[in-house]
């Protein structure tokens, strides 16, 4: 008994060891077997391309993929109502970025727009009383830059309020003063490019101390593509000529950003 009781967890302790020992030499071994397998084995495809097997392939399978925002849609400024992060506030206002440092001005969304159904604006509070001589203000790049070509005219729309005059100057480059306006009001102007930069930003700066609320900032080329069946006009001229050239037999849209890149 006092041999078998000392015999006993010898083969315990080595059939432990051993198990995990021929696991490994298992997995060593199918892992060497499948790498000469994939290197050995092959396969050959055969294709019978003959006019008897052939099918003719219906118009209803072409058509086109194409994306509004960034594409077909005209509309150059990205996040035009500030409402990136939805009807809360703060509200994301990417990609629109300031000019100027913290104790020059100071920007923030509030719910004091004029449009129910996008309630988000940017209130702009200008803090220096001595400002830079470029000004200080946002810019917005649009979708990936601004494409502006000389001689070409933009047109511009958007809301402001101040309960105060503020002087401001819209780039590309068009200063204008805008009166004490202590409701929101509509301004429209039409900008002419002066030169060719495809990576252009739309910039909004001031030099006056005060507050003044932003929405609804558009910038569009003036030349858009008219569709007969809707009430507005925006949507760009050489992707519509693109498209209407394809005679295509069905559209999709959102075209998971295709129009942006071709």
């Amino acid at each position: 008994m006092g041999a078998k009781e000392g015999f006993s967890p010898t083969i315990t302790r080595n059939s432990g060891a051993a198990i995990p020992c021929l696991f490994l030499l298992f997995c060593i071994g199918c892992k060497c077997l499948a790498s000469e397998l994939q290197v050995t084995q092959t396969a050959t495809l055969k294709v019978d391309a003959s006019p008897k097997l052939a099918r003719k392939i219906p118009d209803t399978l072409f058509g086109v993929f194409f994306e509004p925002a960034g594409g077909i849609w005209a509309e150059l400024v990205s996040n035009r109502g500030f409402e990136a992060g939805g009807p809360h506030t703060p509200s994301n206002i990417h990609p629109w970025s300031t000019i100027g440092d913290d104790s020059s001005i100071f920007e923030t969304t509030d719910r004091s727009s004029c449009f129910s159904r996008n309630i988000i604006a940017l209130r702009m509070e200008v803090l220096c009383n001595d400002c830079p001589a470029g000004g200080v203000g946002i810019y917005n790049p649009g979708f990936w830059c601004m494409n502006i070509e000389d001689g070409k005219a933009y047109n511009l729309v958007m809301y402001v309020k101040s309960p105060e005059t503020a002087d401001l100057t819209v780039s590309l480059t068009s200063p204008d003063g805008v009166a004490g306006t202590p409701n929101w009001t509509k301004l429209v102007h039409k900008l002419v490019a002066e030169g060719t930069n495809r990576t252009s930003r739309l910039q909004i700066t001031t030099k006056k101390k005060g507050v003044v609320w932003f929405d609804q900032v558009s910038l569009m080329p003036a030349d858009t593509y008219k569709v007969c069946w809707t009430w507005f006009s925006a949507f760009r001229t050489d992707l519509m000529s693109m498209l209407l050239d394809l005679k295509p037999r069905f559209l999709r849209f959102p075209g998971l950003e295709y129009g942006i890149w071709h």
